[in-house]
């Protein structure tokens, strides 16, 4: 079984990174309580908790508002590190491991309690696996393997899925097609970023690569949301961007055929990291 509700935007993200530091499991963990949804107003999320020798896990499914992918999300009550670190792991769903690169990052709940999270990015076909599964393992490279007991996927799936729809409505994602917006949303990412932005982490591996973004732009040329569209490969790369769109850029809001502000999206052109000889610093 699974609840539905509507809390204030990014309580789910923030909920979901709530438990203890893992040590091995040798069986499905058994979940203690319904999936819960939530229809926050920039994404959909489910989340669920789970009774680990450690302490209590949290474990979140998040599509992309497009649908086109998914993040699974393991959360434990400790703190995580001050800079997000790019990990190899694996995610299976009973049919064999679906490799990905992962995030690993840290933060602060609502009740101010150090989080430890661990972000694996998935495509919506490899989700599509979990519709019969009866548990989960995730693992990141070199650590242990955590299996998490399933039920109900088919429905949980399907209830993400009308979040999602309305989610597209709510932010006008076919807005010019449908007439709810004459004017687009107008912006300049042309010296956004900076080479103090790439991380230090991804110039090491000597990582680049092109990602776009999907931007959720409010009635006040604000960015409520920012997404990967189009990935680049290199998951720290794509988290880095979206900081750095959420934090800089400047929008002038979509209108309607009154000249009234409303909410819409904006797909920003390709955004290249590419290093050079100057950004090598260690």
């Amino acid at each position: 079984m699974f609840d539905a509700h509507r809390r204030a935007p990014l309580a789910a993200a923030l909920l979901l990174l709530t438990a203890q530091s893992p040590t091995p499991a040798t069986a499905p963990l058994a979940p203690q309580g319904p999936w819960v949804v939530d229809y926050a107003e920039t994404q959909c999320t489910a989340i669920r908790k789970y009774r680990h020798p450690g302490g209590m896990l949290t474990f979140g499914v998040r599509p992309a508002p497009t649908g086109d992918s998914y993040e699974l999300l393991v959360g434990w009550n400790r703190a995580g590190p001050d800079n997000a670190q790019e990990l190899k792991g694996s995610v299976d769903f009973g049919q064999g491991p679906i490799e990905a690169w992962l995030l690993h990052y840290g933060g602060k709940s609502e009740k101010g309690e150090k989080l430890d999270a661990y972000a694996y990015r998935i495509s919506a076909n490899e989700m599509a696996k979990a519709r019969s599964s009866k548990a989960v393992t995730v693992n990141t490279r070199g650590g242990p393997d955590i299996t998490l007991g399933l039920d109900n996927m088919g429905p949980l799936l399907a209830g993400l899925q009308t979040c999602t729809d309305d989610l597209k409505r709510y932010w006008n994602f076919d807005g010019l097609n449908g007439g709810t917006i004459a004017v687009p949303s107008k912006g300049n990412a042309r010296g956004l970023f900076t080479t103090d932005d790439y991380p230090d982490e991804a110039v090491l591996r000597g990582q680049q690569g092109t990602a776009q973004f999907l931007l959720l732009v409010d009635e006040k040329g604000g960015i409520a949301g920012c997404h990967v569209q189009k990935p680049s490969g290199i998951p720290l790369l794509d988290a880095t961007g979206c900081q750095v769109m959420r934090q800089r850029m400047k929008m002038k809001p979509a209108r309607d055929a009154q000249g009234r502000p409303v909410r819409s999206t904006v797909v920003t052109p390709p955004v290249t990291w590419q290093l050079f000889d100057s950004q090598i610093r260690r």
